[in-house]
């Protein structure tokens, strides 16, 4: 083979399962200080979940009674649902961990896993329907869970030159960062998971 033959375009790298930690410089809403797991990304898209924005003022349980299920999990009636991005912000997808599948529903994320009591690795997965929350309303959904309404897209390379503008971060993504219980902490959070100090980022964005 000539070499003029090879092609030069370089392979397509996959950022999902990693998170997205929005630069200061990004004080646009909905993603001013925005955390993202990317659950989806290829060539020609990618989709992820903002982790902390819960919604003010709606809880699960206020869910519930807007979508006429009844029972209540007194575990997770309380529980934020939280602000997913911009795009389709009327539906609802649940992050969760494993111990809970729908079958040909739950869509298998794998990454980040975490090892069970038993020495078996469990990663999260990805349900968007209304199944996952009738079962959370008897309890009998899986144990960690973020419920979100909408969802961040991006249209092919748009995220790859939001990455290359240093409008983002991209940080490996832990079930602890995922399903953390004070959301408020989580830029700070995940900014300190690189190893960086949260306040050596201001004025840094849009700089190589």
């Amino acid at each position: 083979m000539k070499s003029s033959d090879v092609s030069n375009e370089t392979a397509h790298i996959s950022y999902k399962g990693q998170l997205l930690i929005a630069m200061p410089g990004l004080n646009e809403q909905p993603f001013d200080h925005s955390v993202i797991y990317l659950c989806q990304h290829d060539e020609e898209h990618a989709m992820g979940l903002i982790l902390n924005q819960p919604i003010s003022g709606l809880s699960f349980s206020m869910m519930l009674k807007e979508l006429g299920i009844p029972g209540e999990s007194r575990t997770i009636g309380s529980q934020k649902i939280f602000r997913g991005g911009p795009v389709q912000n009327d539906r609802g997808f649940v992050l969760h961990s494993l111990d809970y599948q729908l079958d040909d529903v739950t869509l298998n994320l794998g990454a980040p896993y975490i090892t069970r009591a038993d020495g078996d690795e469990q990663g999260v997965g990805l349900t968007a329907s209304k199944d996952i929350l009738i079962d959370l309303s008897s309890g009998a959904g899986p144990s960690k869970t973020l419920i979100a309404l909408g969802y961040a897209g991006w249209g092919p390379g748009q995220l790859e030159s939001e990455i290359s503008q240093n409008v983002w971060l991209l940080a490996p993504a832990s079930q602890e960062l995922i399903f953390m219980r004070q959301p408020e902490l989580l830029w700070n959070q995940a900014v300190l998971s690189l190893g960086i100090e949260p306040w050596h980022l201001s004025g840094s964005a849009g700089t190589a």
